[in-house]
């Protein structure tokens, strides 16, 4: 069922909306691969950081993955506009606003959610980026600020009337941050009160979760974040539940550590081997995470520093998971590893490249097998 946001159409009803430290190039280079349709967005940036270093690499995209929307935070109305160029330039379907987030960094600043407490200047900023840029401008917005100042309705209002195409609202206050349980009611109040496309967050990890929220709230979308940690086949499962009525069975142990083992080595082709392994030790600990007796496991994977060790680990963890059919499998795809296309990745976003990382894994494999 498409969904018009502005001029943009968008022919699936899951959004992947900005996680820090996740939705990075290489992250949504792996959603792709399991769901070619699904909306995505960039790691949020600082407006104002984009002042000093406009090259800023969170604005990196790749042609393939639209739709794709840059998000930035800040809360000076004509730092903002220049940003939002900035990110229209980069090649974004479009610009999405950060008036949700409940750090206390971010909050601090007067950007993030701290703009729910100032309505009057939240409406300046969409005001002054909507007639900055061509694109789509959309906004994400939790209830409020704490259960005494719940104002999403009449800020979600706001925002519509200030020309916003979309807004994505998740069902917790900036009090509450990531606690307690999402309330789905108060996202339904905002749907009825607007006419725009409105995408509910909060508490959604199984495809059963984004039907009952849709069916709860009457929204046009979904939009899921941390549920797909560890787990991007939840886009898909959700999509297909959605469109045809048909649950698609969670990956199997093997199937995890394969997409594992890409995802970091992605990520050490395209941020380097010693950030690239960091990066990865937190995605390693979530793709692992309930496999039997992991622990041991996991607790080395928050120690690599290198492609050999990663390797190594997943293997034993293949083996134990799949005995030696499961090893084999898991090896076998390290050697068969789209080097090319990881190499294609790097030259379409115009980074250096480095493949050492990968390399050495598929040499590893092989010597193995």
């Amino acid at each position: 069922m498409p969904i018009q946001i502005g001029s943009l159409t968008v022919n699936g009803r899951v959004y992947v909306p900005p996680m820090a430290g996740v939705t990075d190039i290489v992250y949504r280079s792996i959603v792709r691969k399991v769901d070619k349709g699904c909306l995505l967005a960039t790691e949020m940036v600082s407006s104002k950081s984009l002042m000093y270093q406009p090259e800023s690499r969170i604005m990196d995209l790749a042609p393939d993955e639209h739709p794709i929307g840059i998000q930035i935070f800040g809360h000076e109305p004509e730092v903002m506009a220049a940003a939002a160029k900035m990110a229209e330039a980069k090649g974004a379907d479009f610009l999405d606003i950060n008036m949700g987030c409940p750090v206390p960094k971010i909050t601090n600043g007067k950007d993030g959610c701290a703009l729910m407490r100032e309505p009057d200047l939240a409406r300046e900023i969409v005001i002054a980026i909507k007639d900055s840029v061509s694109i789509p401008v959309t906004v994400k917005f939790r209830l409020g600020w704490d259960d005494n100042s719940k104002n999403c309705i009449q800020f979600g209002e706001m925002i519509e009337e200030a020309g916003a195409s979309a807004v994505t609202v998740h069902g917790r206050t900036r009090a509450q941050r990531y606690t307690g349980t999402a309330d789905w009611s108060m996202i339904a109040h905002v749907k009825k009160a607007l006419s725009i496309p409105v995408f509910g967050n909060g508490d959604v990890f199984e495809p059963e979760d984004a039907l009952r929220l849709l069916e709860a709230t009457g929204c046009d979308g979904v939009a899921v974040a941390r549920g797909t940690l560890g787990n991007p086949w939840l886009i898909p499962r959700i999509t297909k539940y959605l469109d045809y009525g048909i649950l698609d069975p969670a990956p199997d142990s093997i199937e995890k550590l394969i997409l594992a083992m890409h995802h970091c080595i992605g990520l050490m082709a395209y941020k380097g081997i010693r950030v690239g392994t960091s990066e990865s030790r937190r995605h390693l600990i979530n793709y692992t995470k309930g496999m039997h007796k992991s622990a041991p496991y996991r607790n080395r994977l928050t120690q690599i520093n290198s492609a050999r060790e990663v390797v190594d680990i997943l293997c034993e963890l293949a083996e134990q998971e799949g005995g030696t059919e499961g090893k084999n499998r898991f090896l076998t795809a390290v050697q068969y590893y789209d080097l090319d296309n990881v190499g294609k990745l790097m030259e379409e976003s115009k980074l250096s490249r480095s493949d050492s990382a990968i390399r050495e894994a598929r040499a590893l494999a092989t010597a193995a097998l």
